[in-house]
């Protein structure tokens, strides 16, 4: 077997239905799987997923209860025959050549992987729990809003004839905006970027199947919404793996209110990040999730981190940008994280040793994007002038 397509999936029967069909429509030579995990769904999920015309072998195991998405991508990886795997979410609608892109991406690859373009949406249903935003971008595509729960807004036809990446478009958030732009600056094969796993979006990415069982598999200590493809994305970054995007392998996103229960699941998960990579050679992940410094500075930083870390008389000075990023964390995420005891203050570190040593390294290494960012760290923070 060549490929496992892993799809976990949760009260998303129609849009599975839909995902499943564009996968119908591959046009490939090699063999691929396609293994479903049926996260404890309430809405008919198993009796579709038995009743639907598969052109390829599909496996499907029942979860009897939701654990987290973490738990379900492994019931289904534990599943996987295929050399490579390929992610791609319930509600995504494939491109005709994305398995086969994927496949040929990673010839004569060993440690690679594969970003596909993330960014485009499509409304294939109404549904009554839209988000205010989602109704107003709806309300600019078609003639009249729907009224019904669940309404189809994209025809099969569509999915089979692959007419419906006409009617796709890119995501316009904050979000994606920083991504583009990243792309703009590195290009897609992200070289000189320090955070490629940023990237490692688990609805449409690929990667050799015993890389992901030489990491342990996704952590399923991650249960709330979302970060457990960053979590794999870093650990494959730390072992070594060359990340690529490719923005000739195309899936699109099928519209749906969200799945994020409340901006604690975010919190919580940044939270548990920061915990389990708590140390001065895991920098960039605290950088992308809390570090409030522009893009292009945040690489630069990372750069002089890498620098800085080649020799172990600064590891104070990378020890002090780590507890003070978690300051930083505390304040982003607790709204009372000034009543409570500092995690850090000025008698926590011997600033006049890191007052000399700092326009040292500055000096021989060239480390001024991290210089200035500790200088106002701690200025911030610690309310003392470094310089």
């Amino acid at each position: 077997m060549k490929a496992s397509v892993i799809i976990p999936a949760y009260n998303s029967k129609e849009r599975l239905y839909n995902s499943l069909l564009s996968l119908n429509q591959q046009e490939c030579d090699e063999e691929f799987e396609v293994i479903v995990a049926d996260n404890g769904s309430e809405d008919g999920t198993l009796s579709m997923l038995e009743s639907f015309q598969a052109d390829f072998p599909l496996i499907f195991t029942r979860i009897k209860e939701n654990r987290g998405i973490a738990y379900g991508r492994n019931q289904a990886l534990r599943n996987a025959r295929g050399d490579i795997l390929i992610f791609h979410d319930s509600d995504m609608l494939a491109a005709k050549d994305l398995v086969a892109k994927h496949i040929k991406a990673h010839e004569n690859e060993e440690n690679l992987v594969v970003c596909g373009l993330f960014w485009k949406r499509i409304y294939s249903f109404y549904y009554e729990r839209f988000e205010d935003e989602h109704k107003e971008q709806l309300a600019k595509i078609v003639d009249e809003m729907p009224k019904k729960d669940k309404q189809k807004l994209l025809n099969e036809a569509d999915i089979k004839n692959g007419s419906f990446l006409d009617k796709s478009f890119d995501l316009d958030t904050d979000f994606i905006d920083v991504l583009k732009k990243i792309l703009d600056e590195y290009g897609d094969d992200l070289k000189g970027y320090h955070m490629p796993w940023r990237f490692f979006i688990t609805n449409n990415s690929s990667v050799r199947r015993k890389h992901v069982v030489d990491l342990g598999l996704f952590d399923e200590g991650i249960v709330r919404y979302g970060f457990e493809d960053y979590d794999l994305g870093i650990r494959l970054h730390q072992a070594g793996l060359t990340f690529r995007l490719h923005r000739d392998i195309v899936s699109v996103h099928q519209e749906h209110p969200s799945n994020c229960k409340s901006v604690d699941d975010i919190r919580a998960n940044i939270a548990y990040m920061c915990d389990k990579y708590n140390n001065i050679r895991s920098l960039d992940v605290h950088l992308a999730f809390n570090g409030p410094f522009p893009p292009d500075m945040t690489n630069g930083i990372m750069t002089d981190i890498h620098k800085l870390l080649e020799s172990q008389k600064y590891d104070m000075l990378l020890n002090l940008f780590l507890e003070l990023l978690h300051v930083v964390k505390e304040r982003n995420i607790d709204p009372d994280w000034q009543k409570k005891a500092p995690r850090v203050t000025s008698k926590n570190f011997d600033l006049q040793t890191v007052r000399k040593l700092l326009p040292k390294a500055k000096k021989k290494l060239g480390v001024n994007d991290f210089a200035n960012a500790l200088y106002a760290l701690v200025n911030d923070l610690l309310h003392v002038d470094l310089r």
